[in-house]
């Protein structure tokens, strides 16, 4: 394995689960066989292809330009998907005076022009029209849940009933979730990491299709449903596909647990960083510490660090509820510690730290 210089290691600070005192820990310069980043001949790394690696952005999809027309053209569903969501579970969100509440917070997105070109190059979408036909995440929301457990949230979830039976919007699809590693146990097991039981997700399912079938369209129509959507990473969610009538596309909905929620607001970030995709500059010093796992020698250090962090979803996954949350505090999630044979730098309590040191400070423009 090449052994030249590394970055130069930072400071970072490992905080207990119970809220202990911060300890702070410095490590100097040194080497610790990681190749360092060269200036990349095409836009292609040397981690492992996946229908996500974005290979090379000359390899088809849209222009830029079309891109934000796109993102532009989805705004106005946002607002009607934001105002639906406040809607139907605004009363369920924490605060301050009634911490106890079960959602953490909600949120919504439209997909940004950088992403929507990015996608569309990994999924060879051509043109605008293919976009906006098969693209079926260009407008999304998210619910967080500060308390996770399926009896919390299929209470949630029945809010939907009312809402589908109506005709206020139509369930397209679900997906539940699971992590990669649940692939060979039993299925009790499995249902441990799962945020809602089958039973009532089927349930769901049938709720949509017996409307559907009340309109004499459900020979027509199925919700597509995947009980077992296993996740490389070992993320548990659900996600499903909704649409309101006189829409033409869908929009995504994903839930989560808040423990869940922190690790994957970091782990986004550094997906991007494996997979080659774009990434607002100001998280620099986060893709300077990565980035390097990529570099052709390195597969060793990636594989553990990879399995690092689907041990750390399991880790967070497997965290009791918060009794309540403190919507005024800014100290950090707590994952689980680096254990295998990394450099220190890369334990997730310490990239986490940077993240929120780029977010919170970042770097102005000269």
């Amino acid at each position: 394995m090449n052994i030249p210089k590394i970055i130069g290691l930072r400071a970072f600070q490992t905080t207990n689960n119970s809220g202990s005192n911060n300890k702070t820990v410095s490590y100097p310069n040194t080497n610790y066989g990681l190749t360092m980043p060269r200036a990349l001949s095409k836009d292609t790394v040397s981690f492992g292809a996946t229908a996500k690696m974005l290979q090379s952005r000359a390899m088809g999809g849209v222009s830029l330009g079309v891109a934000r027309s796109i993102s532009k053209a989805a705004e106005p569903m946002q607002e009607k998907i934001e105002t639906f969501m406040n809607r139907l579970f605004g009363d369920l969100v924490a605060t301050q005076l009634n911490p106890k509440l079960p959602v953490f917070k909600l949120c919504g997105r439209v997909k940004t022009p950088k992403s929507i070109v990015e996608k569309s190059a990994t999924r060879q979408y051509n043109c605008k029209a293919e976009v906006l036909d098969f693209m079926t995440d260009l407008n999304g929301a998210k619910i967080v849940m500060r308390d996770g457990r399926k009896k919390t949230v299929e209470k949630l979830l029945s809010r939907f009933f009312p809402a589908i039976e109506k005709g206020e919007i139509e369930l397209i699809e679900i997906e539940n979730k699971r992590p990669k590693t649940t692939e060979k146990m039993k299925r009790t097991a499995k249902e441990q990491y799962d945020y809602a039981s089958i039973d009532f997700l089927e349930k769901m399912q049938r709720v949509q299709e017996e409307k559907w079938e009340s309109l004499g369209l459900r020979e027509k129509r199925r919700v597509r449903f995947d009980m077992n959507d296993l996740t490389e990473v070992n993320y548990s969610a659900i996600h499903f596909l909704f649409k309101f009538p006189g829409e033409p596309r869908p929009f995504e909905l994903m839930i989560m647990g808040k423990d869940v929620h922190d690790l994957k607001e970091l782990d986004d970030k550094l997906f991007k960083i494996l997979n080659n995709k774009d990434i607002d500059k100001k998280y620099k010093p986060l893709v300077d510490i990565v980035k390097p796992l990529t570099e052709p020698g390195n597969k060793e250090y990636l594989e553990k660090f990879n399995q690092y962090r689907g041990e750390a979803f399991i880790f967070q996954r497997e965290k009791d509820p918060n009794v309540f949350v403190d919507l005024c505090s800014d100290t950090p999630a707590y994952f689980l510690p680096l254990k295998s044979n990394l450099p220190p730098v890369y334990d997730l309590n310490n990239l986490n730290r940077i993240m929120l040191e780029c977010e919170n400070h970042p770097k102005k423009k000269k």
